[in-house]
């Protein structure tokens, strides 16, 4: 679904929300900048107002989302960014809301672009008390989750991506909690228009857009109940999750990976050549590859870490090898990690983007470089890995489809 018709966003509209983001910079300098030891950045594409700077201006390097709080967590959707304070149990939203992806009702008129940070008005019963363990965000919908094991959704739900168990409601406009999930959640992502969420007990779940047989419930149909993917996981223990386009991979507590879902271009790494997996099978073609400890999915290409530290991906698209690997079934090891004198800590991938955070608290980029999504100061695709420059010790970050961002800690 393209968002290039929001970009034409009139002048006015524009001149207006710039002064109203000027006038609330000013008053809350001091809760922005000074006060904070953890701050939010963003970089990208903007013309959705996903920046949080007061207008639809796309940037080439991270720059501070203005949040009132510290920020813990964050995470990018297609036009919109969530992102969570410290000690506080809601979310702050910026960006389009064409489908209530910023957890309130869509805005009157034509201006469906919320540019400034504003924080989710939460209405339950009795009111969350938990913290935000993590958020994920789709093509158009969200999931929270809570440090109970509840993950609780918003946003577009034409396919039932939100799990409330129908889609006559094809949008969410304020968080709901996942209903008839009994076991306590510890990891949740979502894809296009599909979630999957990971049990403590090692159980993986899924409900949303099943087109490509992302749902992995052995269907190409939707699916608007959370419901427990089978296939080669059953009686598998899986530690990791990991999805942001169609296709998806599940790591096990023995560092075995499965897949499912689309696999047009070998992202499934399976010896088969069919197109589309319904179930979760082996990822036969990755046997031979040290123990894996970590998986990241992008849309047409995946990576793992090893517990050497060693990286690799297949797939097709920007790789990390260089312009001369754009396609490989079998997997191929990053070579550039290996002149970095760091320990990669923790990936992940957008649709067109790689992120790689090491110990030391680095960020490198790879992928697609259009909008400045990599925060390398330049439009142009990276091949190879490549650090990003900001200050502090990134602990955290989220690839969107046309924008990233980052959770900084300063000491």
């Amino acid at each position: 679904m393209s968002i290039a018709w929001h970009r034409l966003i009139s002048s006015s509209q524009t001149w207006l929300r710039q002064i109203l983001w000027a006038q609330n910079k000013k008053r809350n300098i001091k809760c922005c900048v000074s006060h904070v030891s953890s701050v939010a950045y963003v970089w990208g594409a903007g013309d959705g107002g996903q920046l949080g700077t007061g207008n639809q201006k796309h940037s080439l390097v991270p720059i501070r989302l203005p949040l009132l709080a510290e920020a813990s967590h964050i995470a990018c959707g297609y036009g919109f960014t969530v992102a969570v304070g410290k000690g506080i149990p809601r979310p702050w939203t910026v960006g389009l809301n064409t489908f209530s992806q910023l957890g309130r009702s869509q805005m009157c008129g034509d201006l469906k672009i919320e540019s400034v940070p504003t924080p989710v008005e939460l209405y339950t019963n009795p009111p969350l008390s938990e913290q935000v363990q993590q958020i994920s965000c789709g093509r158009s919908h969200s999931a929270m989750l809570l440090d109970n094991g509840e993950v609780w959704t918003w946003g577009g739900n034409f396919h039932g991506q939100c799990g409330t168990g129908s889609k006559e409601a094809k949008v969410i406009e304020k968080l709901s909690k996942i209903p008839n999930v009994t076991s306590k959640i510890k990891q949740v992502t979502c894809g296009l228009d599909h979630t999957l969420l990971l049990s403590t007990d090692g159980t993986v779940m899924s409900c949303g857009w099943g087109a490509d047989g992302q749902t992995g419930l052995n269907h190409f149909k939707d699916e608007a109940t959370c419901k427990v993917i089978e296939g080669e996981l059953k009686d598998v223990r899986i530690k990791q999750i990991a999805t942001s386009g169609d296709c998806c991979l599940a790591l096990s507590d023995e560092g075995e990976i499965f897949s499912w879902g689309n696999n047009e271009y070998g992202q499934l790494a399976v010896d088969e050549e069919d197109e589309q997996f319904t179930v979760p099978i082996r990822a036969t073609l990755l046997r031979n590859l040290p123990q894996v400890q970590q998986v990241a999915a992008g849309g047409s290409f995946c990576i793992a870490l090893t517990v050497p530290g060693e990286l690799y991906s297949w797939g097709y698209g920007v790789l990390g090898h260089g312009k001369e690997v754009s396609f490989t079934k079998t997997p191929r090891k990053i070579e550039e990690f290996s002149k970095i004198d760091d320990t990669i800590s923790s990936l992940i991938c957008g649709p067109e983007s790689c992120a790689v955070l090491t110990e030391s608290g680095n960020l490198y980029t790879w992928g697609r470089g259009s909008f400045g999504r990599l925060g390398l100061g330049s439009t142009l695709n990276q091949w190879t890995p490549k650090r990003v420059e900001v200050s502090g010790k990134v602990m955290e970050v989220t690839c969107g489809m046309d924008h990233m961002a980052a959770i900084v800690a300063f000491s």
